[in-house]
């Protein structure tokens, strides 16, 4: 980088990064390839897929072809932000853009009763009914909180405390373990003789589904067909949600 300064083109960084074919493709999908393709994640995709060089042709210490323009790609469909949010997930564990719930809050503004956002229950009343939505960022189920669990969700804005009694939570127990995001109603709760911490008391759990226009599945292209469309039957934001903290065993899970 000090020799030759920054990386001017997709085919410069294909040849002369010393990067495989699968990290050039993982690069591209988390997005760090963005500037170098106009910031078309499928362009990038497309373009590294070209340049990059093919495993098993040459011989060890044979000189490289030398480098040539590339192609001009096709007219690929642009991701979504919802597309965008998941390939930054499978590709770094986290994401620097919209949040989830971001993008979902249009959608849950729809409802008959959209939730609120941690950022509205500052000023709701004490044991007001409300209803919240969120990622999972921790659950804990503490052996001295006699089978109570605490999910800790996150929105956009902040985070909120959900309190799940054991009655509660063994009807709700695969959403409660398993879902990334959930939709949550309860009574809140800001007791001024516990610090006026507030809590959202639930009594039911639902999990919160992606939006249903098409979606493209994060993952590899197979190398016998570099043009498949990434258009794919199902995302599911199961497979690439960050981990969740356990304070309980003190690791992710």
């Amino acid at each position: 980088r000090e020799r030759g300064g920054r990386f001017a083109s997709l085919a410069e960084l294909a040849g002369s990064a010393g990067a495989g074919r699968p990290s050039l493709e993982r690069l591209a999908w988390a997005g760090a390839c963005d500037e170098l393709a106009g910031g078309d994640r499928r362009r990038a995709l497309w373009d590294l897929g070209i340049a990059a060089p093919g495993g098993g042709l040459v011989e060890p210490g044979a000189q490289l072809a030398l480098p040539l323009p590339l192609p001009a790609s096709p007219d690929l469909r642009s991701l979504s932000a919802w597309e965008r949010m998941l390939a930054d997930y499978a590709g770094t564990g986290m994401t620097v853009a919209a949040h989830p719930l971001a993008l979902l809050r249009p959608s849950l503004e729809e409802m008959e009763k959209p939730p609120v956002t941690s950022r509205d229950l500052a000023t709701l009343p004490h044991r007001s009914r409300v209803r919240v939505g969120g990622l999972v960022v921790a659950r804990q189920r503490p052996a001295t909180a006699n089978g109570v669990v605490f999910l800790l969700l996150e929105d956009e804005h902040g985070t909120i405390n959900l309190i799940v009694t054991p009655p509660v939570y063994e009807r709700f127990r695969l959403t409660v373990r398993t879902e990334p995001l959930v939709l949550a109603a309860g009574v809140l709760e800001r007791d001024p003789a516990h610090g006026g911490a507030t809590n959202v008391v639930v009594d039911r759990l639902t999990p919160l589904d992606a939006p249903e226009a098409p979606l493209a599945e994060v993952k590899e292209l197979p190398r016998e067909e570099p043009d498949r469309d990434a258009d794919a039957d199902a995302a599911d934001f199961r497979a690439v949600a960050p981990a969740v903290m356990s304070f309980a065993s003190g690791r992710r899970r």
